[in-house]
């Protein structure tokens, strides 16, 4: 018998190996972008929390006063301070951080001038508005100092430290956010 032709049968199993073959190459592709969207996602939350870190950590090192505010809602404060640090270019400008209180959204105002709560019309045209991060559960800021020393409790065997000189111009405030499955707990000392 002389062949020259393949039978139905052998081409019917190559179009059927070729049809397993680009399924499973299609499933993994389909896979590999799915684990790159989620590598994607994962670096974003990182990034956004690493550059949440430095602007808080900046601006509260850099800070040349701070002023806490006390709200009747115990898990927000407002965070009012005059430092060197500007994302808008403003030398020495003020600077507050605060929670809006519909959306639960970390707001960072930036300013040339004092910034005083409710913020005046007139002052809301020379100041920058820069939303941080949603869905807030907790900001608080404490001056460790003024709260009464350690501001913890002392763990077995360890002494409380000395008590500061009133010249003792050094300042130490410990920052606490929470949003979503995120937080940041931060102790800065100037």
């Amino acid at each position: 018998m002389n062949r020259r032709a393949f039978t139905l049968i052998e081409l019917m199993v190559s179009i059927a190996l070729t049809t397993i073959v680009v399924f499973f190459l299609y499933k993994a592709l389909s896979n590999q972008e799915r684990a790159t969207e989620i590598l994607a996602k994962n670096a974003n939350e990182l990034s956004v929390k690493d550059k949440l870190f430095q602007l808080l950590f900046l601006d509260l090192s850099q800070a040349q006063e701070v002023k806490i505010q006390h709200l009747f809602n115990k898990d927000y404060k407002i965070l009012t301070l005059k430092t060197s640090n500007s994302l808008h270019q403003i030398p020495f400008p003020y600077v507050s951080y605060f929670v809006h209180e519909r959306n639960r959204t970390l707001v960072r105002l930036e300013s040339a001038y004092p910034i005083k709560f409710p913020v005046e019309f007139e002052q809301v045209k020379k100041t920058f508005a820069d939303p941080l991060v949603s869905d807030v559960k907790k900001f608080i800021v404490i001056d460790v100092m003024q709260g009464g020393g350690l501001g913890r409790e002392l763990l077995p065997g360890e002494r409380p430290p000395p008590k500061k000189k009133k010249e003792d111009s050094s300042k130490e405030y410990l920052l606490f956010l929470k949003w979503k499955k995120d937080r940041i707990i931060m102790d800065v000392k100037k």
